[in-house]
Order: structure tokens, then C-alpha cells, then sequence
């Protein structure tokens, strides 16, 4: 599991994304600290005992110096780690079973491809049922955002059968219900879907009729053992981070089959695009924001005042 940074390597990271992206502006102090607690730890200077922000009890400062200090990073992200914590407890209180059912009773309600959440969940959920289900549902629903911006790109499969390969894909695409990935064909009717995830830390197998796993790097010699695909579609795959992208996106690049990526961060998707512009992918969709992003932000595991939300931007490329 990683660890924090130390705290002046996460200003240091915080100061590099700073100036890749404002971060958002600080509508209020924080509230002050609660009482010294022998389990906590200064954030900034490892003391301990440290006493916990009181507004989102999510980081915990030795005093009010170091509170201070670290004010500018903190101030930004602290309701949001506050609704982080909200949502583990929403999680914690429900089954993932009883969250999907509820979800797929209240997406049944409509027949329409929707445009964004409302359509979706409604309006009568509490905040943090509300992002904890847009947490489940972000990648089948932003795949379908896809189908329906490059529906001329993805016309209905003379077999039937619309194949998409989810690449890159880790232990939370196979979380997602097999019951949540067949809703596409009911938002898109006449067209059946076979999802194979393709992913190096996943182990083979049948999640269902439609969805199969595939472990593995994704390269275009698989399309012998899997098939062509109509759509392929990675989920916040890191394009920047991890050099076997490379050969991956030329397979991709000119094959004629139109791919999606989604990514974390504006900046994020900004720098991808000028990556695959610069190896010759032609965009379809240019990099935008995702109004299938969960609603529900994650947290960093190396830095304690960066957060990012699943999917929160969007492109498409051919």
C-alpha cells in the first residue's frame, strides 16, 4: 500500500499540479482541531499526538501553526474530504448488492439514453447515496456517452453484436455488475454487447454471458484470439505514466477503430491529447468534461490534500 510523501514532497507535487491547474478556490477556513489524540500524526511534521481538523477529520495537525502552514492545500479539498468520508460510511452502511438494485430500479424508470445524473438517479436521494451510486455506475454509463456522441463511428454491428474492449482495465472495472454493463442494451435496443476487460493485474474468467476478462497488456494481436472491436475504451488508464502505452496507442492509431480514454485531471487529459496528436491519432471527440464522472471523489494515496473524481474527462480518438 503506498504511504503518504513526506510533507515537503507534497508541496512540491501540489505546487507542479498548482501550475497545471488552478486549484479550486477556498470558500472557508476550516474549523479548528479537536482534542490531541495519541493515534493521529502531524501531517506536517510527524508529531504525535496531533489533533484531527474538525472539518473533515481527515488530516491532523500537531497544532495551530502547522495548521496554519498547511492551510493553502488544505483549505480547497477539506469539504470534499468530508463527503469522502460521508460516502465510506453510505458504503459501509449498504451492500453493494443493495446499492446496484437500487440503482438499476431507479435507471429502469426511463427508457431514454440519458444526457447526465439527474436523468439517471433523480433528485430525491440524499448527497451521499446519490454520489456513491454514480460511483458504481460511471463506467457503463460513460460508455454509453460514447456510443451515443460516436454513434457514426459506432454503427450497429451487422452480427448483432457491438464488441468493446475495456483496456487497462484493474480490479475496479471488474467490480462493476454484469447486470450494470447489460443495461447498454437496454438504453440501446436491437444491439446485444460483449464486454471483454483486458488488464495485466486481472485473472481470466466469466463474469457473465456478455462480459469476459482477459488478463494481459492490450495489443493488436489479441484481435486474432478476440476479435475485432467496434469500440475500445480505457477508464483513467494513466497514458502518461506508464511506457507500455506506447505501442498500444500506434496499434490503435489508424486501425480504424474508434477508442475512448478518460482521465482524472484536466491537465491530465490535455497532456494525453498531445501525446496521441503527436504519434498521428485522429481526434473524434477532443478532451472535455465527463457528465458521467462519479460524483464521488477518491483520495490520494501519497499526497493528503489531492483528491480526483473517476472519469472526469473525456476523449475520443481514431
Amino acid at each position: 500500500m503506498p504511504r503518504l510523501l513526506d510533507y515537503p514532497s507534497q508541496c512540491a507535487e501540489l505546487e507542479k499540479m498548482a501550475r497545471l491547474e488552478s486549484p479550486p478556490p477556498a470558500t472557508f477556513e476550516p474549523a479548528s482541531l479537536a482534542a490531541p489524540s495519541s493515534a493521529a500524526t502531524c501531517l506536517v511534521c510527524g508529531a504525535s499526538p496531533a489533533r484531527a481538523c474538525l472539518g473533515c477529520d481527515g488530516v491532523a495537525y500537531c497544532g495551530d501553526p502547522h495548521r496554519r502552514l498547511d492551510l493553502r492545500w488544505h483549505a480547497p479539498v477539506c469539504p470534499e474530504l468530508r463527503r469522502i468520508a460521508d460516502d465510506l460510511a453510505c458504503f459501509a452502511e449498504h451492500s453493494r448488492e443493495q446499492l446496484e438494485a437500487g440503482l438499476l430500479a431507479r435507471a429502469r424508470r426511463s427508457a431514454a439514453v440519458p444526457t447526465g445524473w439527474d436523468d439517471w438517479l433523480g433528485p430525491d436521494l440524499s448527497p451521499a447515496l446519490r454520489r456513491c451510486l454514480s460511483d458504481l455506475a460511471t463506467r457503463p454509463l460513460t460508455l454509453a456517452h460514447v456510443l451515443t456522441l460516436l454513434s457514426e463511428h459506432v454503427p450497429k454491428a451487422t452480427s448483432g453484436t457491438t464488441a468493446v474492449h475495456v483496456i487497462a482495465a484493474a480490479q475496479r472495472e471488474r467490480d462493476v455488475s454484469p447486470a450494470l454493463w447489460l443495461e447498454l442494451e437496454r438504453l440501446f435496443p436491437g444491439r446485444r454487447f460483449a464486454i471483454t476487460l483486458i488488464g495485466p493485474e486481472l485473472a481470466a474468467g466469466d463474469l457473465g454471458p456478455a462480459v469476459r476478462v482477459v488478463p494481459g497488456l492490450y495489443r493488436r494481436a489479441l484481435w486474432a484470439e478476440l476479435g475485432r472491436p467496434d469500440l475500445v475504451i480505457g477508464y483513467d488508464c494513466g497514458l502518461l505514466l506508464y511506457p507500455s502505452w506506447k505501442s498500444t496507442m500506434h496499434d490503435l492509431r489508424g486501425s480504424g477503430v474508434p477508442f475512448a480514454i478518460t482521465s482524472y485531471r484536466g491537465w491530465e487529459a490535455a497532456g494525453e491529447a498531445r501525446v496521441l496528436r503527436a504519434i498521428g491519432a485522429v481526434p473524434l471527440l477532443p478532451p472535455a468534461p465527463n457528465p458521467f464522472a462519479s460524483l464521488s471523489a477518491r483520495r490520494s494515496t501519497t499526497i493528503a490534500n489531492d483528491l480526483a473524481r473517476d472519469n472526469a474527462f473525456l476523449s475520443a480518438w481514431r
